[in-house]
C-alpha cells in the first residue's frame, strides 16, 4: 500500500507438507538515510521478492504470514490472497504462533491446488469454540483467544461465521453461509457495541458526479497510527481509501453492487497494487459496505466534485 515502505518476502523456516509459508514485513522507511550501495541492494531484493511471489502464486501458494505482537504476546496473522484470514496468538504451550499459522497455510495451499469444492467448507460449534471443516474434516479451531478473527466483531459465533465465509470466497466463488447449524441457543456471547464513528458529511452525496467506474474493492486492516501517503496517520475506523491515481482529498462514493450499500470516502493513500482491484478501503468504510466477511466486493465508484 504505502509508497514510503519497501516490502520484502521472506521464507519462514517452518514448512508443512513441503509447501513453504511466506511472511511479509516492512523493512525500510523511505526517509532513512542510506548509502547508494544499500539502496541498490534493496531494489534488487524487492525484485527478487516480487519474482518469488509470482512463482509461489503460480504453484498455488497464495498464503502469507505476518508475524507481529498483540497486547504483549507473539502473534501471526495468516493472509489469503492479501486478505487477513485468522490471527494466531501465543500461549503457554505454543511458543511460536507462526508455526501453527504455517501448518494451516500449508493445508489451505493444498486445498487450492486440489481445487476443493468451497461449498464443502463449513463451521460447527464445539463446547466453547468453533471448528472450520473441509469435507467433514477439521481444518482449524477458533476459540477467540489463541485463534481469532483479525477484525473481530467481539462475538465469537459471528467471528467464526465470517472467517468461514471469507475462506469459502477466497478459495472459490460460492454463496455465503448465514448461520451455524449446531450452535446451541441460548446462550450467546455478549455483543460489544462498536464505537460510533463520525461519518463524513453526507450532503456530498448530492453533488455532481464527475466520473464513474466499476471494479473490485478490498480493505486493509493495518493498525492505527501508521502514516498514509499523504503523511497523515491512518485511522482504521475512518472513512478513507487508497486509489492509484485520484488526487488526495478526492471524495468518492463507493457502492457495493451486491447489497446496494454505499459510503463516501476521502482518498488519502495510494494503492491497491493488485490486478483487478480499483480501490482499497479502510476497515470502517468496508464495514459500512457490509464486505468484511468476504474481504472483497464488486463496487461502483462515483467521483464527486469538491
Amino acid at each position: 500500500m504505502k509508497q514510503t515502505q519497501l516490502w520484502s518476502v521472506v521464507t519462514l523456516s517452518t514448512t508443512v507438507l513441503g509447501l513453504p509459508s511466506v511472511g511479509r514485513a516492512a523493512t525500510t522507511n523511505g526517509n532513512s538515510t542510506t548509502s547508494g550501495e544499500t539502496a541498490s541492494s534493496d531494489a534488487v531484493n524487492v525484485k527478487k521478492s516480487q519474482s518469488l511471489r509470482e512463482k509461489l502464486t503460480s504453484r498455488g501458494i497464495v498464503t502469507e504470514i505476518h508475524p507481529h505482537n498483540l497486547a504483549g504476546r507473539q502473534a501471526a496473522t495468516l493472509y489469503i490472497r492479501n486478505i487477513p484470514f485468522l490471527t494466531f496468538v501465543s500461549q503457554a504451550d505454543i511458543s511460536n504462533p507462526t508455526e501453527k499459522a504455517s501448518a494451516i497455510a500449508a493445508k489451505i495451499n493444498q486445498l487450492i491446488t486440489n481445487k476443493v469444492d468451497a461449498s464443502q467448507i463449513t463451521v460447527s460449534w464445539k463446547a466453547a469454540s468453533y471448528i472450520i471443516k473441509v469435507n467433514g474434516k477439521e481444518l482449524v479451531e477458533i476459540d477467540g483467544d489463541t485463534t481469532r478473527l483479525p477484525d473481530t466483531t467481539n462475538n465469537l459465533s459471528q467471528d467464526a461465521l465470517q472467517a468461514t465465509n471469507r475462506l469459502r470466497r477466497l478459495i472459490d466463488v460460492t454463496h455465503a453461509l448465514n448461520q451455524i447449524n449446531s450452535i446451541p441457543l441460548p446462550p450467546q456471547e455478549p455483543i460489544k457495541q462498536p464505537q460510533q464513528v463520525k461519518k463524513p458529511p453526507q450532503q456530498n452525496a448530492s453533488e455532481k458526479v464527475q466520473a464513474t467506474s466499476k471494479g473490485m474493492a478490498s480493505y486493509y486492516s493495518y493498525e492505527g497510527g501508521n502514516r498514509t501517503a499523504t503523511g497523515e496517520r491512518f485511522n482504521p475506523q475512518g472513512f478513507t481509501a487508497a486509489h492509484r491515481s485520484l488526487p488526495f482529498g478526492t471524495l468518492v462514493r463507493v457502492t457495493n453492487t451486491g447489497n446496494g450499500r454505499s459510503v463516501v470516502v476521502r482518498i488519502n493513500d495510494r494503492g491497491p497494487f493488485i490486478r483487478g482491484r480499483v480501490i482499497d478501503l479502510s476497515l470502517g468504510a468496508a464495514r459500512e459496505l457490509g464486505m468484511i466477511s468476504n474481504g472483497v466486493a464488486a463496487v461502483k465508484l462515483e467521483i464527486l466534485s469538491n
